[in-house]
């Protein structure tokens, strides 16, 4: 993949004299080009590899990044479009990530605002704007809101093979609880709070690959999940301050009923690649964002209905064959030499997963156990290992009502805990474990 970048570079752009790939769970590069006298600074956007589907594709996000300069916007220049691998080429443009960083208390809040200002601008755009980008502009409530939910579980029903009931009770509870006062579509992008700065500016939006047609809201609601790993500072501030220059209301409801969704897409787009991940992905990563995202949902769901979650009992040792294998094998992994920033990449993730191996041979007994029990209390009858627990519980959350909403969103909170303390310590992701959203008070 590197090759094929680096040679699309010099034949088509000039003389490359930097190329470096990231270490990292997607793929990327940073390069220089030499052209006509002229130095380049780019940043090359990989995919996440062929068993992903995106909800909309590589050149659909050039056309974005084109809509947003037209509009004075500000975004990196789309330089080129590279076919194998699939690549947006993009100008690297100043400014660093994560206002978390910035010390000074009235920086931070300045950009962030700036941000949010940015975001209200782009919500006033029409959505002529954004013809080349091909996406149908939604009518009604049901289609604003679930716009982007729709197409995502569209995408999970081609890939997932097999029962996953904890998705499709995430579906249904999407489709029953739209917010009906919400009919406006404008253009959103709900993996939102991503963008560069330098000293008290935006330099530049980045990432739209989640972009949609939708509910504004549903930005607002994304923002949560990027305060968890880039901090935003007082979520409720900020959607004040859109109120502000948006003249429009959002409620506490629709936060959480936008954060359930959101999160949900991150869940069909990544629940299917536990199940058939290449070599090139980063396993550990992916499962961690499938386990908290989809905590995180239950959680929205829990507070959108008003439900106080109990959280259930810790796993206990219950050892499952030679749990000391698992152990070596990372102590083992960590003594290989690692030369450049991609193979202590690359030890790391395996190391993780040797982690996460010992974790499941140390408590996996107990925690299958623990699920089993929570499904037979449920449903009246105790499965004879996962595979029928899973079956009995889409068969079941595909043939009951609302009134199971509360019941629900309980035993797929423990499911996730139990899946979230199993985690623990396994990656560079493992950072979400225990992580909560950021509360979002009365509105």
């Amino acid at each position: 993949m590197d090759r094929k970048v680096f040679a699309w570079l010099e034949s088509n752009l000039g003389k490359v004299t930097l190329f470096t790939a990231h270490a990292r769970w997607r793929t990327g590069w940073d390069a220089e080009v030499s052209r006509d006298g002229e130095l380049i600074s780019l940043y090359i956007r990989g995919p996440r590899g062929d068993n992903y589907t995106s909800p909309i594709n590589m050149a659909q996000e050039a056309a974005i990044h084109r809509a947003y300069l037209a509009n004075d916007i500000p975004v990196p220049k789309v330089i080129g479009l590279i076919e194998d691998p699939e690549a947006l080429v993009l100008e690297r443009i100043s400014g660093i990530i994560n206002t978390g960083a910035i010390a000074d208390a009235g920086s931070r809040k300045k950009i962030r605002e700036e941000f949010v200002e940015i975001m209200a601008a782009i919500h006033r755009l029409p959505p002529e704007a954004f013809a080349e980008v091909g996406l149908d502009v939604p009518q009604g409530a049901d289609a604003v809101s679930r716009n982007l939910y729709a197409a995502s579980e569209a995408i999970f029903d081609g890939l997932i093979g097999r029962p996953w009931p904890l998705m499709r009770f995430t579906a249904g509870w999407l489709r029953r609880n739209v917010p009906q006062d919400r009919t406006r579509a404008a253009f959103i992008n709900p993996d939102a709070g991503q963008f560069l700065f330098e000293g008290e500016k935006v330099t530049g939006l980045i990432d739209f690959e989640m972009s949609s047609f939708g509910d504004p809201a549903a930005e607002l609601a994304g923002m949560r999940l990027r305060d968890t790993s880039e901090p935003l500072g007082d979520l409720s501030a900020l959607y004040d301050h859109y109120e502000k220059v948006s003249g429009d209301r959002i409620s506490k409801q629709v936060i959480e009923y936008h954060t359930a969704g959101f999160c949900g897409v991150n869940g069909f787009m990544l629940w299917p690649l536990a199940f058939t991940s290449t070599q090139e992905q980063d396993y550990m990563a992916y499962l961690n964002f499938a386990v908290a995202t989809a905590r995180w949902s239950y959680t929205a769901m829990a507070a959108h209905i008003g439900l106080q979650l109990i959280e259930p009992r810790e796993p206990v040792v219950r050892e499952m064959g030679f749990n000391q294998v698992g152990s070596h094998l990372v102590r083992q992994i960590g003594k290989l030499p690692a030369p450049d920033d991609q193979t202590a990449y690359s030890r790391d993730s395996a190391a993780a997963l040797a982690l996460y191996q010992q974790r499941w041979l140390t408590y996996g007994a107990d925690v299958l156990d623990a699920d089993l029990d929570d499904t037979a209390a449920l449903i009246g009858q105790r499965p004879t290992d996962q595979d029928d627990m899973m079956e009995k519980m889409e068969a079941f959350v595909l043939k009951v009502g609302p009134e199971y909403d509360a019941d629900l969103i309980q035993y797929f909170h423990n499911w996730l805990r139990r899946q979230d303390f199993l985690l623990t310590g396994c990656g560079i992701a493992s950072g979400f474990v225990g992580l909560d959203l950021q509360i979002v008070p009365e509105r």
